[in-house]
């Protein structure tokens, strides 16, 4: 290899994996050795022989050689090849070639010793790796053991001093092709597993695909599939998470006394031919790969995809909801986040906040695997449920059509060999649906229950409203037909709407009263929260709500009504909306709220320069048993930030809407709330007026207007969910 040469090549790699959508994470970058290395490697796409050297060069800063098959080598590719450090299967001097390099640590090893792409991830029969099926069904290759064993057996002999030196000695460095004075590697040489997991995995028509369609005559099955395959996913995006494996150390097999004989004499040609040494060899080889493939396959990073199609494999073949496949991925991730192994190899969007799989799926997780399924016609549409398409789930997909015909069997299959992980999954898909939807309100609401728990915890004596006050709760109804979500106003908590939920529950509707985090305890707590942690918290009660009953309404009050229209108009399946006295801007906000425009400005440039430092405004609320009296910046920042997200949400709001308002607010004013309704998409709104100066006209009755808004917004509830 021309190291020059390899180098410029390296910069043309380096090109083609930033036009390349890939994005690349290392894991478990502390196994890597001092040393030879070869590394062992699953096989899935033709791109990664030629972007893993690059990667693994960036990151050991040693040339990595590799293997291909004799066939490639022609024309260009072979120009390219002799550059990089490929070398043919065939080639008579591979094996003395692989040694030396190692020995004299010149270079590290890629080999994948499946020996071919599993396009299927069919990799599992009884309990053993086996690759292929029928006829060709075979082992993984074991040439890596058998090329890390003899080097290091080698390397130790090059290394043993010895009383005199023999032509043996001479004969073996002749044989490497290596010169005595060359420096050999004081490491042993070590195998380290690599596993690279792609996600997701997508396969249709794409722009290199048409262009063989075009351009090649009769193109082969197997070269569009893998256009088809690997030209979607590099094109259009795909994370490849490479996580080492524990290596294995070849020096642990050099104890066995025939391999120990060869350090006390010098050696002379066909010392390896041995028939005790030869069978010590290969069974030592045989018992390494299943080690190293047991630790690439259980290096596998799990995402979405992977539960998602576990738990469809699982499903018999009648019809079932979309948002039942997803409760039940909820609950799969929530089992392998609790063990502490597993949660090591879950993807990073696994690591997040769920929540959105039971809400607005806005990282399109389900949408992205459903529609990979209606493609592929592993799925079919029945209505407005899903069901799996027999033919494609109960016959075998040839092995160059496995990644297009059903995609979500290839997916499933590369869990096998994760028997814990299966284990799991397996346990939450046998979970009927309807106990599936009930562990997830119960979770979820303990969940609710244990954060405001920790929050008292943390404020201790401080806290500043009665906790009975900022509990959560829950009114369950007799009939399961509808139910509805409430959250009260910035600075207030649950309490404020608990007449509008008794109310609601009277006339036979659930009700779910949400705690937006840092209310109901202490202000310097509601300091530290942010609008994603109120969102949160609301989508938390919509899950709870709609896995419970059959249509489901949102209820808002002033800042909590903005939070419950720019949700509402991410979520599908909401029978309707109602927000009361919603402010438009933060500007719309009377000095009760908060200081004068140059005042506040200054202090939100104070907090802006030291966001540790907690500011905080005197406010006069209309209800003081259940409000703070001192407002946190922090916190007034997040309700501008809630108000502006919520006001480019407003034209995407389809469903039923009520906005209830009174003429003469003293907090927001009288035409705010008119803005907010002038401004939503639904053609089915309504705007209520009430006469009253107050803000809060829902809680209480100081007048004869608190009951009849009520009263109002049961009305409208009942409307739409009959």
């Amino acid at each position: 290899m021309n190291r020059a040469a390899y180098l410029t090549t390296d910069l043309a790699i380096k090109t083609l994996a930033r036009i390349l959508k890939a994005s690349s994470r290392f894991h478990n970058e502390f196994y890597l050795p001092a040393g030879p290395v070869i590394f062992v490697i699953n096989h899935f796409t033709r791109l990664e022989t030629l972007l893993l050297p690059y990667y693994l060069y960036h990151l050991t800063h040693k040339p990595i050689w590799s293997l291909a098959s004799d066939t490639l080598f022609q024309g260009t590719l072979k120009s390219y090849f002799d550059r990089v450090g490929v070398v043919s299967t065939r080639d008579p001097q591979r094996d003395e070639l692989i040694i030396r390099t190692l020995i004299t640590s010149e270079a590290n090893w890629i080999f994948f010793p499946e020996g071919k792409m599993v396009k299927n991830k069919k990799l599992i029969q009884g309990k053993e790796f086996i690759i292929g099926d029928g006829d060709d069904a075979r082992s993984p290759h074991t040439g890596a053991a058998m090329l890390g064993l003899r080097a290091e057996m080698i390397r130790t002999i090059l290394l043993k001093p010895r009383a005199e030196e023999g032509e043996a000695d001479h004969w073996l460095c002749d044989q490497l092709g290596c010169s005595r004075t060359d420096e050999i590697a004081p490491q042993s040489v070590k195998l380290v597993p690599v596993n690279l997991t792609y996600y997701p995995i997508r396969a249709h028509d794409n722009f290199l695909s048409e262009l063989a369609t075009r351009f090649v005559k009769e193109p082969s099955e197997r070269m569009l599939e893998e256009l088809m395959a690997e030209g979607t996913m590099f094109l259009e995006g795909v994370d490849i998470d490479i996580r080492f494996g524990k290596p294995l150390d070849t020096a642990d097999y050099m104890e066995h006394a025939a391999v120990a004989s060869l350090y006390e004499k010098p050696v002379n040609e066909g010392f390896d031919d041995d028939p005790e040494l030869a069978a010590y060899l290969i069974d030592s080889s045989r018992r390494m790969m299943r080690i190293y493939m047991e630790r690439i396959y259980s290096a596998t990073t799990i995402n979405h995809d992977h539960l998602l199609a576990f738990l469809l494999r699982q499903r018999s073949f009648s019809p079932f909801d979309r948002i039942d496949l997803a409760r039940k991925a909820y609950l799969a991730v929530t089992a392998l986040q609790k063990d502490q192994q597993i949660n090591t190899t879950l993807h990073q969007s696994l690591k997040e906040d769920q929540i959105h799989l039971l809400t607005d799926d806005r990282q399109r997780k389900i949408s992205s695997f459903v529609d990979l399924g209606l493609e592929s016609e592993c799925l079919i549409a029945d209505q407005d449920k899903l069901k799996k398409h027999e033919p494609n789930w109960l016959q075998s997909a040839s092995f160059h059509k496995a990644r297009i015909s059903n995609p979500s069997e290839v997916i499933a299959n590369e869990l096998e060999p994760l028997g814990g992980v299966q284990k799991r999954i397996r346990r939450v898909g046998n979970t009927p649906d309807w106990l599936a939807r009930l562990l997830i309100a119960l979770r979820l609401y303990r969940f609710d229950q244990q954060l405001f728990k920790n929050e008292l915890d943390e404020c201790g004596a401080a806290s500043e409203i009665d906790r009975r006050f900022g509990t959560p709760f829950l009114l369950p109804a007799r009939s399961r037909r509808a139910g509805v979500v409430l959250v009260h106003s910035y600075l207030s908590v649950p309490q404020e709407v608990r007449e509008l939920a008794v109310l609601l529950r009277e006339n036979g509707f659930w009700a779910y009263v949400v705690r937006l985090p840092g209310h109901g305890t202490e202000p310097s707590l509601l300091s530290r929260t942010r609008l994603e942690d109120w969102r949160s918290a609301v989508e938390r009660g919509y899950a709870l709500m709609s896995a419970l009953c059959d249509k489901v309404v949102m209820v808002g009050f002033s800042a909590g009504g903005m939070l419950m229209l720019e949700l509402g108009s991410y979520l599908a399946g909401l029978s309707g909306v109602v927000a009361v006295c919603p402010p438009y801007a933060l500007h719309d906000y009377s000095r009760r709220f908060m200081p004068s425009t140059y005042i506040w400005n200054r202090l939100l440039s104070r907090w802006k320069g030291n966001q540790d430092n907690q500011e905080f405004v005197e406010f006069e609320p209309e209800n003081g048993d259940i409000n703070y009296h001192r407002n946190p910046v922090a916190g007034v920042h997040q309700v501008g930030e809630l108000l502006e997200k919520a006001r480019d949400r407003l034209t995407h709001l389809i469903h039923p809407v009520l906005i209830v308002s009174a003429d003469d607010d003293q907090v927001i004013g009288s035409r705010s709330s008119t803005r907010v309704y002038e401004a939503i998409a639904s053609e089915n709104k309504e705007l209520l007026r009430f006469s009253s100066n107050r803000h809060n006209i829902i809680t209480g009755d100081r007048s004869t207007i608190e009951p009849r808004v009520r009263q109002a917004i049961n009305s409208f509830v009942l409307g739409h969910t009959r």
